[in-house]
């Protein structure tokens, strides 16, 4: 299996371009990070550094992309702008408010051999929430049925359609408790930025 490009995002900085004087009570999480495309022979060097300005939906979703810092190769960075652009943040919150907004976003890549799992997640704003749907799970009921109850009631979590991913795109702490997980099985709540997150291995 080639050897695929995985990243480590170094730096999230959020910023509101409609609103001023207004406290920031959430800046926007990388939930659904998709892996760029095979390492060309001219990449293979450590600490490559790629810098991206990412304009974000209200959703969270990738509305524009533009590259600040490529990796030089220009077949290579459209990709990965394409990539990019299939990624998926949390929303931006001011005052509890979902916004647009810029995400400046450093991302450091190196050269690894991909672990791929397939997951979904339950993301939560806190952790009381996350341990009693944790409890929950634990008591028997199954994974889709939360997340069918949590959908119903936006302000409780979120549900997150992970699939196919690679887990070295998550810290080290997290990707542990993910690696840690058999077929069927989930993990506790773990802290994730400003929420909690519950990773099942699909």
């Amino acid at each position: 299996m080639k050897c695929l490009i995985i990243l480590i995002c170094l730096i999230i900085f959020a910023g509101c371009s409609s609103i001023q004087q207004t406290t920031i009570t959430q800046a926007p999480v990388l939930l659904i990070q998709h892996p760029f495309p095979s390492v060309p022979p001219t990449l293979s060097r450590p600490d490559q550094l790629i810098e991206a300005n990412i304009y974000l939906n209200k959703d969270g979703s990738v509305f524009d992309v533009i590259l600040k810092k490529g990796s030089g190769i220009k077949a290579w960075d459209s990709i990965a702008v394409k990539t990019i652009r299939t990624w998926e943040y949390s929303p931006m919150l001011v005052d509890n408010k979902p916004v647009v907004c810029w995400v400046h976003q450093k991302i450091k890549v190196r050269i690894a051999e991909p672990v791929l799992y397939s997951l979904s997640a339950l993301l939560f704003p806190s952790y009381e929430i996350a341990d009693s749907f944790y409890n929950t799970l634990l008591g028997g009921n199954k994974f889709d049925e939360v997340a069918n109850s949590i959908s119903k009631v936006p302000k409780l979590g979120k549900y997150i359609d992970i699939g196919e991913v690679d887990i070295y795109q998550y810290a080290e702490p997290i990707r542990n408790r993910i690696s840690d997980l058999d077929k069927g099985e989930f993990t506790k709540p773990i802290k994730f930025d400003n929420n909690y997150i519950i990773f099942k291995r699909l």
